[in-house]
């Protein structure tokens, strides 16, 4: 049986728009065939107002039906308004589904039917199909026309995840194959006429402003931005790959346009992929590549967008400045570019910035202080990046990247001071002035907040630079981890995911997607995750192999956990613990000779050694101590051991309670709702 959902009030079955497919029974969410996890609240908000589409909801309505009261703060529903959105591919600015009404609430919009089972969703009786379609069109069904999500992927692609693979997917559920109809046949001949048709106006090298409607059902455009050749010295170097990071951020704002990062555009230019392998490990459908060459103060950049796999160019421009007008050019490429995409676009550039020299100098700054430089490197960093401020206060670009190398955010290896927050702070307001599209600056000053454990400014400050640089792996990345932090570990795995999507080359995506696996108990899939970082700088190695050691013990695969802990620099002190500890775990007789090794370790180091966790008696209340000072001042990623499925009785000790009120948790979860994990429990909370 199947017919409209709208009055129903149905508690089983599934409602299917578009790509979209909602399991009422199973509570699960599928979007162009891939399960896209929601969080139960989420679920609840999606479901109400999926079964009576069009209708109005005010605010108190919603939370009367899904939170049984209206004893909670507005921004609960906004953040599971935001959360649908990301699910189901739109934003506040670009809605397809969801329509906030200001002032009342929201209303959902889409022509829905309902089916008994999965099994029906995919496909439409031919009568029900025909009556709906206008007079005189010709009836097509998508579902069975269209390529599926699997065709639409190179047969090469290895180890995508799931997110990257909703990110790329085409536009009808995976499964489903196409039925041997000669009409149909027909229709899709038509449909790859049509794309030859807009192809031809592609060609033009001046494209039309007005741009074309994009059907929800077309595939996400992907494109990446290869790093410019240089055609010279070192310095067009530093200046091409800074222009096409730049101009990766500004494409990465345009809605319907999904951009890779910075850092895997970098490895597959630096590998020479050709276009079937960009296709395969990238999942892309354009690429923009060119070149820059520098003639005193003159610039010639020549740039192409082509089509991938295929090749063929779809638009072309020479762009010959003088170096003064790098800042114009780059607004122009974005124009242009998302022109030739017939998507929208309108930019400016309001920083304040116009030194070429300067930018220079920033750029080479900023990509060092990325390079994982050790200590003492990053501090005769920091006093470079000080000297530019002084060279030029009102440079919004010196003024964030100082706030953002302060706070440590690319480098968590020391704690900062009362006085340095201090200093981030003020070179952060001071570029906001400046430029309040500032991206270092916001993403330092959400730090901050984060660190003070201000949990409300903490994760709207972080939505709000990713609003500014989507594509940026890092800052997603991070917030995924400040989401971790207070339990939302759905929310944080979902983040991560959406940054390795957009970094596919880039070991660091797989590292922290690994991470928050393990945080979730998901030991194999992490596993996994860790043994897709194959490619890894030097010094990585070491430095993972602390994260491994763990995942290793987690998955009782004791011989790979001596391996990993063999891996740890012995002029870090530590490996004599962990090799221990891994002994002890196999044979408990041997816990009394660990203990000594632990205090070792602690004494060489300073640092509190949260093997101790694994003791049979373990110190709850300073453990729990440790690990707080950990998350404020982000010296290691050992706080997200706080969520662990194995250390649940961490969670019923009494000090715990305590860390939740310190922290501010407890008062955020109750302003924003609960992880699924934790229940209200008196004043406090209880965590299984």
């Amino acid at each position: 049986m199947q017919g409209d959902v709208t009055g129903r009030e149905v508690t089983n079955g599934w409602i299917v728009f578009d790509q979209v497919e909602i399991d009422l029974a199973g509570r699960r969410l599928f979007v162009a065939g891939k399960e896209a996890p929601l969080e139960p609240k989420a679920f609840g908000v999606l479901a109400l107002l999926a079964r009576q589409p069009g209708q109005a909801f005010t605010r108190d309505q919603i939370l009367d039906a899904v939170w049984g009261h209206t004893h909670v703060t507005p921004g609960v529903l906004n953040r599971v308004i935001t959360l649908l959105r990301q699910a189901l591919g739109e934003s506040a600015d670009n809605t397809l589904y969801l329509h906030t009404l200001h002032g009342v609430g929201y209303r959902f919009d889409a022509v829905t039917r309902w089916a008994e089972s999965r099994r029906d969703t995919a496909r439409q009786p031919n009568a029900e199909a025909a009556a709906a379609a206008p007079a005189g069109a010709t009836t097509v069904d998508l579902h069975t026309s269209l390529p599926t999500a699997e065709t639409s992927v190179a047969q090469g692609a290895t180890g995508l995840t799931d997110a990257a693979a909703f990110a790329i997917a085409a536009a009808v559920p995976a499964g489903t194959k196409p039925k041997k109809r000669g009409w149909h046949a027909l229709a899709w001949i038509g449909v790859v006429a049509l794309f030859a048709l807009a192809a031809v106006a592609y060609r033009s090298k001046r494209v039309a402003d007005a741009p074309l409607a994009r059907s929800p059902l077309v595939a996400q455009p992907t494109l990446v931005v290869l790093p410019l050749r240089a055609v010279g010295s070192q310095d067009e170097n530093v200046l091409a790959d800074g222009l096409s990071e730049e101009l990766i951020t500004r494409l990465a704002r345009v809605d319907g346009l999904r951009l890779i990062s910075q850092t895997s555009a970098a490895l597959a230019r630096s590998e020479n992929l050709d276009l079937n392998q960009l296709a395969a490990r990238l999942h892309v459908s354009h690429a923009l590549e060119g070149s820059l060459r520098q003639s005193g103060q003159q610039l010639r950049i020549d740039l192409r967008l082509i089509e991938i796999p295929g090749g063929r160019t779809l638009w072309a421009q020479d762009y010959d400045r003088g170096l003064a007008d790098v800042f114009a050019i780059q607004s122009e490429i974005a124009q242009s570019v998302a022109g030739a995409l017939t998507l929208k676009l309108g930019l400016s550039n309001t920083s304040g910035d116009h030194d070429p020299q300067l930018f220079r100098d920033y750029l080479q700054l900023r990509h060092s202080l990325f390079e994982h430089p050790d200590s003492a490197e990053y501090d005769r960093l920091i006093v470079a990046v000080r000297a530019l401020v002084a060279r030029k206060p009102d440079s919004a670009r010196a003024q964030g990247l100082l706030a953002r190398a302060i706070v440590r955010e690319v480098r968590a290896d020391a704690a900062i001071t009362d006085a340095e927050s201090a200093e981030a702070t003020r070179a952060a307001s001071r570029a906001l002035e400046l430029d309040p599209d500032q991206i270092e600056a916001h993403a330092a000053i959400a730090a901050l907040a984060c660190r003070a454990t201000d949990w409300p400014r903490c994760m709207n400050d972080f939505s709000h630079v990713l609003e500014l640089a989507p594509a940026d792996s890092i800052l997603r990345a991070a917030y995924g981890f400040w989401l971790a932090d207070v339990g939302y570990l759905d929310d944080a795995l979902g983040q991560i995911e959406i940054g390795a999507a957009s970094d596919p080359l880039n070991y660091e995506a797989n590292l922290a997607r690994a991470r928050v696996l393990d945080t979730m108990g998901r030991h194999a899939e992490a596993g996994a995750a860790f043994d897709a970082t194959a490619r890894l700088p030097p010094g990585m190695r070491s430095r993972l192999a602390y994260a491994r050691w763990y995942n290793a013990i987690w998955r009782n695969d004791f011989a790979a956990a001596r391996d990993f802990a063999g891996d740890m620099p012995s002029d870090q002190h530590y490996r004599e613990a962990y090799l221990a500890v891994t002994e002890a775990l196999q044979d408990p007789a041997r816990w009394p000779q660990v203990e000594a090794s632990i205090q070792a370790s602690e004494r060489l180091t300073g640092r509190y050694n949260f093997l101790r966790l694994l003791q049979p008696s373990p110190d709850y209340a300073k453990i729990i101590g440790a690990l707080e000072a950990t998350l404020r001042d982000r010296t290691s990623s050992y706080h997200l051991l706080i969520w662990n499925p194995e250390f649940a009785p961490l969670r019923r000790d009494p000090a715990f309670q305590d860390y939740l009120r310190r922290t501010h948790t407890i008062d955020y979860w109750r302003s924003n709702g609960w992880p699924p994990q934790c229940k209200p429990d008196g004043d406090g909370a209880r965590c299984d």
